[in-house]
This record gives C-alpha cells, sequence and structure tokens, in this order.
C-alpha cells in the first residue's frame, strides 16, 4: 500500500480543515446569532445565548409563513417536473438512436455554459410575450430550463448503465416501449431520479435572481425574494429576524438530505462511472 509522507498529511488535513472552516462556519454563525439578543448580535461569541424568541417571532410571521409556503410549492413543482422531464429526454437519447439526436444532445450541453443571469435576458421576454410574468408558473418553468441540462445529461449517463437487454426482455414478454420505461427502467433509475429531485428542488428553493425578475407581487414572492424585502430595506436591517429565518429555511433542505442522503450519493456515482 502506498505510504503517504508526512508532508503529504499535514497538507491534506491542513486542506481539509480549511474546507471545514469555509463550508460550516457561516451556519454555526447564522445558527448562533438566530439565538442571540438584539443588543449582542455583534458580539463574537458562539451559543453562549438560548433566545428562542427571535425563532418563535419568525414563525408567528404572517408574511414569512406566506413566502415559506410560496417557496415550498414552487420548489416542489418545479423538482417534479424537472425530475420527469429530464427522466424522458434522458432515456431518449440514451436508448433510441434518430436523426438529429447528437445535435440536441450538444445544444442541450452548451446552453449549461452561459450564465444564468443570460439566460434571463432571454427568458424575460419571451414569459413576457405569453402572459406570464408575475405568475408561479413562469419562475416554474424558469426553474425547470436551468436545470434540464444538468438533469438530462445525469439521468442520461444513469440510463447508459441499465443494460439493454432488460428492455429486450421485456419486449419479449409483450411489454410495449412505454411500459418498459415506467415500470422496468424508471424503477432501477430511482437512485438517478432522485438526485436530480433534490437537485431541482435546492436550486428553486434558494434562487434570488430569477425570484427578484419574474415575481413583483409581494403575496406572491418565494421565500428567498421574500425575505430580502421583509427583514432589510431603507429603514433599517432586522439581521436577527434574517438569521432566525434563515435557520427555519434551512431545515426542510436539512430534512431531506438526512432521509435521501443515500439515494443521492447513489445516483451520483452511478450516473458518473461508466460500467
Amino acid at each position: 500500500m502506498f505510504q503517504k509522507s508526512l508532508g503529504f498529511r499535514i497538507f491534506f488535513w491542513t486542506f481539509i480543515i480549511l474546507i471545514g472552516f469555509f463550508a460550516f462556519f457561516p451556519q454555526l454563525w447564522m445558527i448562533s446569532t438566530s439565538l442571540k439578543p438584539e443588543t449582542e448580535m455583534y458580539k463574537i461569541s458562539f451559543f453562549q445565548n438560548f433566545d428562542l424568541s427571535n425563532l418563535n417571532r419568525i414563525l408567528h410571521n404572517s408574511d414569512f409563513l406566506g413566502y415559506l409556503r410560496n417557496g415550498m410549492m414552487v420548489a416542489i413543482i418545479s423538482s417534479i417536473l424537472s425530475t420527469a422531464v429530464s427522466a424522458f429526454a434522458g432515456y431518449s437519447f440514451s436508448k433510441f438512436r434518430y436523426k438529429g439526436r447528437k445535435q440536441v444532445m450538444a445544444i442541450i450541453l452548451i446552453s449549461q455554459a452561459f450564465p444564468q443571469g443570460l439566460l434571463l435576458v432571454s427568458l424575460y421576454p419571451m414569459l413576457q410575450n405569453m402572459g406570464m410574468i408575475d405568475k408561479f408558473p413562469s419562475i416554474i418553468l424558469a426553474y425547470i430550463a436551468l436545470t434540464l441540462p444538468i438533469g438530462t445529461w445525469t439521468l442520461k449517463a444513469y440510463f447508459d448503465q441499465i443494460p439493454n437487454s432488460i428492455m429486450e426482455a421485456a419486449c419479449i414478454d409483450g411489454a410495449s416501449d412505454f411500459t418498459t420505461m415506467i415500470k422496468i427502467v424508471m424503477p432501477l433509475a430511482f437512485p438517478g431520479m432522485t438526485t436530480i429531485a433534490i437537485y431541482s428542488f435546492v436550486w428553486a428553493w434558494n434562487d434570488l435572481l430569477y425570484a427578484l425578475t419574474l415575481i413583483s407581487t409581494t403575496a406572491k414572492r418565494t421565500l428567498a425574494s421574500g425575505m430580502i424585502f421583509t427583514f432589510t430595506g431603507e429603514g433599517g436591517n432586522d439581521w436577527i429576524g434574517m438569521m432566525a429565518a434563515s435557520v427555519i429555511a434551512s431545515i426542510p433542505v436539512a430534512i431531506m438530505f438526512v432521509f435521501l442522503q443515500r439515494f443521492f450519493v447513489a445516483g451520483l456515482t452511478a450516473g458518473a462511472v461508466k460500467g
């Protein structure tokens, strides 16, 4: 077995500690600040106070609860639709051969190279001409368009790992192509589809740019944009409230990762390795 040198071990653990610091320090600061009274907001200390009044205040804020409800609805719908469209597209690219297939795959891949803001410049007039600005379908369609490239390519790689012999056996048994896809191939690709569902949900849950641009009515705002208008403004910034709201907003994603982590990891590894 390869023996790692002392210098390598020092470099490795230093790098791990630095990455861990930048990854977890903001979360620790956010949680600790949400538990502080306002008089100690700028004091550098961690978990010396456990004042739950800030969290209780946010949970009784009707505006925040409305944004939370809107964000959850948009994230769930866009996640389901993104996963479904990516699954059908990835299955088509993986298991069928037809004219123009490679060109369409290349276009989908190239679209991922453009900045998000640049895509918004083209999406906005399209949605405006369709009369969909300031409506939930506009932002849902935008999220689907943003997550479709990586979802399609990830699931295509996953479907590539499923032997064609399974489909041929189903065909011999009299199953149609659609039945084979829905009842045989899709269940085998469940970890990969779960990965895309989580990715799409987190993207929609955390997005600010598209939510600010496509939704302007206060009652329709989603979580990130709603929090900006609720806790910051010309009259002052409620940083304690922002931290408390951020803690509450992080809970759904944290719960999702706890229960779906094994599917998420399996989906990433299976789609990344050519067997």
